[in-house]
Parts: structure tokens; C-alpha cells; sequence
């Protein structure tokens, strides 16, 4: 994909794709093949999720001047880091768990 315009949308529209896929993938378990992919997927959405604040802070350059979309995208930039972390300390819990270790709790 080039840095265009289209190139851009383009991409979000794949992401928003891959999410609706793997929601289908997974409703009824079978594009889960083996525990470990149950492991994997919140860890690779932790990577995902992680670089949304960076990309909404670059897209919130644009209707800065509307203060009221700028605070809907600054609310959302603390809900992806947040997600993010979540999402990694399921991981981490989980693989505790697999592991057959302790699992630590997490402070919200």
C-alpha cells in the first residue's frame, strides 16, 4: 500500500475486515484449533490495539479544529492503551494458567 489518501482508507477498511473475520472464525470455536491459539489471539489484539493511540492521534490532527470530535478521539486513544493492556495481561494470565503456575491478579 502506498501513503495515499485511498492507500489509508484502504488499510482501515482491512482492519475493520480482519475483526468481522474473526469474529466469524471464532463463534463457534473452530478457528481455534488448539488452546494455545486462544493464548495467541488477545496477544497478537495487544499489539494491534497498542499502535491505535499513535494512529488516532495522527488522524485527530485533522478535526482538531472541532473540539468535540477532538475529545471523542482523545477519549478513544485512552480506551486503546487500555485495551492494549488488558488484552496483554489476559495473555499473560492465561499462559500463567497453561503453564500451570500462579497467575498474578492485575490492578484495573
Amino acid at each position: 500500500m502506498s501513503d495515499s489518501p485511498q492507500g489509508t482508507l484502504a488499510l482501515a477498511r482491512t482492519a475493520a475486515g480482519a475483526v468481522r473475520s474473526l469474529n466469524h472464525a471464532t463463534l463457534g470455536g473452530d478457528g481455534l484449533a488448539r488452546p494455545a491459539g486462544a493464548y495467541e489471539v488477545p496477544g497478537e489484539l495487544s499489539l494491534a490495539a497498542a499502535g491505535l493511540p499513535q494512529l488516532l492521534g495522527q488522524v485527530g490532527r485533522w478535526p482538531a479544529a472541532v473540539s468535540g470530535a477532538w475529545l471523542f478521539i482523545s477519549g478513544a486513544r485512552g480506551s486503546a492503551a487500555a485495551l492494549a493492556r488488558d488484552l496483554g495481561n489476559a495473555q499473560q494470565q492465561q499462559l500463567a494458567a497453561a503453564a500451570g503456575g500462579p497467575s498474578q491478579e492485575e490492578e484495573p
